[in-house]
Order: C-alpha cells, then structure tokens, then sequence
C-alpha cells in the first residue's frame, strides 16, 4: 500500500511540476545556507586558531576602534601618538613595544604597475618579533641594515606571482615614485594576506606617505613569565589617559579567537532564523500547493472512495506528499549547501587559506536531522488539506466540475 502511494505521490509531482519546484525552492534557500554556515563554521574557526598562533603566547595587538568592529578605527584614519604607545614600555613584564602602520600604495616593476599592502615597523625589532615568536624567515637575502635607507623586503607572493616576472633581491621596484631595492623575500606563511605584502621601515613608509603624526597600531612583545592578562589591563589604563583615540582595542590571541567564535555564533544564529522563516515560507507553499491539489483532484478522490478507499488511505496519500515535498526541499538544500561550501573552499584554498571546507568534518548527523526537519514540516503543512480531502463525500467529490 504505501509503494503505490508513494507511486501516486511521484505521479501528483510530475504533473505540477513548476508549481512543485517553485513551493521547494522555499525551502531550499533556508536550508542551503544553513548548510553553508554549518560546513564552513569549523574550518573558518581552524583557520583563525592557526593564523593567531602565529603571533605567538607573547604578543599583544593594539589598534584603534572597538574590538567588535574594528575596522571602524582603520578606515577612520585614526592614528595613535608614537610617544603614547612607547610609554608602554615602562610598564613591568613589557620587553618593548613595535609602533607599526600599513596601507596600500601603488607599486611598479619593470614598468608594470600593481596596488599591494605595505607593512611599516622599526627592522629591527619587527625582525626579531618574526622569526622569534611568528615563525617566520627569510627565503632568501638578508633583513635592511637601517631604517634609513630605501630597503624592502617582499612577502612569499608579491615576489613570486605578483607580478609577470619574479622578483629577487637585488632587484628595484618603485613604490610612489620612490625606488626601493629589494634585499630580502620571506617564506610563505599560508595566507594570501599574509604572503602578498611588502614591509618598509616605519620612517621609510612616513616618508612616503607624508604622514608623520601617529601610528596606526602596535605589537607590544611581553617579557618571559608575565601575565598576560594584567599586562593588558595595565595598557588599557594606561593609553586611557591619552585622548587623541578616544575607543581602542587590546587584543591577545585568546581574545581574538573567542571573538571570532562569538561572530560566527552570531552568524549561525542569524541562519538559523533564516532557515527557520524559510520553513514558515514553505510550509505555508506547500499548504497551499496541496489545497489547490485537492481541487484539481476533488474528482480523482471521488473515484478513489468510490471503489473503497477509506479516510485514512486519502489521509496518508496526501500527507505523504505533502511530506515528500518537503523532503525534497531539504535533500536539494542539503546538496546545493555543501556544493556551495565546497566550492567557497576550494576558491579559499587557491587565496592561501586551506582546510576551510572538509568532507571528513561535515556532521551527517546533523543532515539527517535537517531532512527529518523538512519532512515533519511538509507533514504539518499537508494536515489541513489532506483532512479536507478525506472528508470528501464520493457522490459530491464525482460530480465536482
């Protein structure tokens, strides 16, 4: 019995086949981005964990703006006093503080000009703070000698596939009408943003841009042994009493993974609201697709009772279709979501970011409690239709025009 009402189901399908796809799509769309969220959230987190254990236990990120939307202070302009941030350093269990900028400038080589981001940071304790504590070398050639001469040093790919022809130490580029000799290229670090960058000294770079009233941020390296966490208080009172930047953010690597981790959260809630109102959408398509079937089918049902079916048999017929409908919408969810999030991995892997989609991570019990959300959902939606169908009396039903 129920194979040939799953047959009829198909059959009712097929037949309003736009009007079937167009009440699915309702909640394909909830359900893809839920999908998404839920397959990216993991390795986005991964992704962040790695990037900040790069700036080691020891370093703490000061910047202007507040920590939940920090770009606000960058793209604002807003430039803390150089002598501000080196008071820090009389504060005990800081080893030295590294005032640092950055923007993007246009660079030409060989006559091919391309818009790349420019580090700026004292050499000699930026280089140190690299290779001590984020891990990062030289490939190739040597740090600058002075901060006074016009010296650069290239990240992996602004030397290897920035531009047409690789670039090598000892070469020249010109970065705003200033020629710069390149004396050094570093390894790759694994990200896009990372490895396409160009470093200069902090008096080059002001030199450049002709700014020399602040500094957009600083890396505050702790000595061996300190609290963290007081150290981090005692700078937030401390550049406190400074008003030039009024909302500032301190930031250790703990913090900035449980920031990234209540963003996400957020995000997830926000989806699933989405994928929630999408269930309503459908639910009331498919409540409607399957009144306009009764109609369309008032006759068929009429006949159906006429050679015996009971008022539970055209209860079941509807309901199950109605439940298919909703199964389908979530099964196409399912699979467009994890296409998508496959697809957006893949595309983040080519910028330098791997491991943010994988198959090994996605929880396929989750998928099956997805499904069976969809198809309850197309169940409940098809009660009151199927209800209507089944009170049906044959000789009202067959002589339904």
């Amino acid at each position: 019995m129920f194979k040939k009402f799953l047959i009829l189901t198909f059959k009712g399908i097929r037949y309003r086949t736009l009007r079937s796809w167009l009440t699915i799509l309702g909640i394909v769309i909830g359900i893809m981005l839920v999908v998404i969220i839920f397959a990216l959230s993991g390795g986005i987190q991964k992704a962040v964990r790695d990037t900040l254990q790069m700036f080691g236990s020891d370093l703490v990120v000061i910047f202007p703006g507040k920590e939940t939307n920090p770009l606000v202070g960058f793209l604002g302009g807003q430039k803390f006093r150089e002598k501000d941030l080196m008071a820090l350093e009389n504060i005990e269990g800081i080893d030295f503080v590294i005032p640092m900028d950055v923007a993007m400038m246009n660079v030409e080589f060989k006559g091919e000009k391309k818009s790349v981001m420019i580090h700026a940071a004292p050499w000699k304790r930026y280089s140190e703070v690299l290779e001590s504590s984020q891990g990062v070398n030289l490939a190739q050639g040597r740090w600058p000698l002075s901060d006074q001469v016009n010296e650069t040093v290239l990240g992996y790919l602004t030397a290897k596939s920035l531009f047409k022809k690789n670039v090598w130490p000892g070469d020249e580029i010109i970065i705003k009408s200033k020629r710069m000799k390149v004396v050094g290229t570093i390894t790759e670090i694994g990200s896009q943003m990372d490895d396409n960058v160009i470093f200069v000294s902090l008096e080059i770079f002001r030199n450049l841009t002709g700014n020399r009233g602040g500094t957009g941020t600083a890396l505050v390296k702790l000595k061996s042994g300190a609290d963290i966490n007081l150290v981090t208080r005692q700078i937030k009172f401390q550049l406190g009493k400074q008003e030039v930047v009024r909302d500032f953010s301190v930031l250790t690597p703990e913090k900035a993974d449980k920031l990234v981790g209540n963003v996400l959260s957020i995000v997830e809630l926000v989806l699933i609201i989405i994928a929630f109102i999408s269930l309503i959408v459908g639910a009331v398509g498919i409540m409607n697709t399957m009144y306009t079937s009764v109609l369309e089918r008032t006759r068929q049902i009429g006949v159906m009772k006429a050679i015996g079916a009971t008022y539970d048999n055209i209860l079941s017929l509807f309901l199950i279709e109605s439940g298919m409908i909703g199964l389908f919408g979530g099964l196409l969810g399912i699979l467009l979501g994890l296409l998508s999030a496959y697809g957006i991995g893949a595309v983040v892997a080519r910028m330098g970011i791997r491991g943010i989609f994988s198959w090994s991570a996605v929880d396929y019990y989750g998928l099956f409690a997805v499904l069976l959300i969809t198809f309850i959902t197309g169940v409940i939606a098809g009660i009151l239709p199927a209800r209507q169908a089944a009170k049906m009396e044959p000789a009202q039903a067959l002589r339904y025009e």
